[in-house]
């Protein structure tokens, strides 16, 4: 609570000049909110949903490879981790069984007793028990578990199984919702338009992907796709001098690269006569 009331304190003090952030949607708007007495300018990096749409002329291997590791990398718990995928429908069936081979294959333990694992535990309770029941809401709804959807008993730790969740639809919290865990929801798409338009109805825009060999593809959605990064056979982790920024609920301004810097600077115009 301490934390709370400085974090309060700070976004309300006329002398701050700025403020960046990140965290959830939730404590921004409250810094927002905080701020707007003062004008105060805001750098706000919050959740995201990103989208990883896989088409029928893709290079399978790598894009399991790509999306089993961003989905796993620190048990999903990153903000521009791949969280929900659009699957051309020709190749649906293959591309779920080998992303569900390829998350049941994950290593994951307690990264304090051996280096070799590709997981560790979620951060606290209360996090597993939140993918827990995201997970068994999905269930509940229609969507069929592939592989993992349960808690992992080590001993140790808040561990929750490598999870593929098939059968998925876009009404569903599981593809709208942030997860935060090591859970890979699906839903199958009969082409491009329709995977950047269900990627698009979200109220993130943070990262997303694309994974084909038909460069002509590959353009039309990166000029149609609202997110601030869009990458094409890889998955989501900036280079230094690129520019980190999300849309919609996703964010204000952004991190890394020139224009990184410049949200930490302000403009002054001196005009000077002899």
């Amino acid at each position: 609570m301490a934390a709370v009331r400085v974090g309060a304190a700070l976004s309300a003090h006329p002398g701050v000049d700025m403020i960046s952030f990140t965290g959830s949607v939730e404590t921004g708007s409250r810094i927002m909110a905080a701020a707007a007495g003062n004008l105060t300018k805001l750098n706000l990096e919050l959740g995201g949903k990103a989208p990883a749409i896989v088409l029928a002329d893709a290079d399978l291997d790598l894009a399991v490879n790509a999306i089993r590791a961003s989905r796993v990398i620190n048990t999903g718990q990153v903000c521009n981790c791949a969280e929900r995928v659009y699957v051309e429908r020709r190749i649906a069936d293959a591309f779920i069984d080998r992303i569900a081979s390829a998350m049941a294959q994950t290593r994951f333990g307690d990264p304090g007793a051996s280096r070799d694992l590709d997981m560790g535990p979620l951060i606290n309770r209360q996090a597993l028990d939140k993918v827990a029941a995201k997970v068994e809401a999905a269930v509940a709804q229609g969507a069929r578990i592939v592989t993992g959807g349960a808690r992992a008993d080590l001993g140790q730790g808040f561990h929750y199984l490598p999870t593929v969740l098939a059968d998925c639809r876009a009404d569903m919290p599981i593809m709208r919702e942030e997860i935060f865990g090591p859970v890979l929801p699906i839903q199958v798409v009969d082409d491009l338009d329709e995977a950047i338009a269900l990627a698009n109805d979200c109220e993130y825009g943070l990262t997303s992907s694309v994974y084909t060999r038909d460069l002509a593809q590959a353009m039309h959605a990166v000029r149609n796709i609202d997110f601030g990064e869009t990458y094409i056979n890889r998955e989501n982790f900036e280079a230094m001098q690129g520019f980190h920024a999300g849309v919609r609920k996703s964010g204000i301004g952004g991190a890394d690269g020139k224009h990184g810097l410049y949200e930490y600077m302000h403009t002054q115009m001196v005009y000077l006569q002899g």
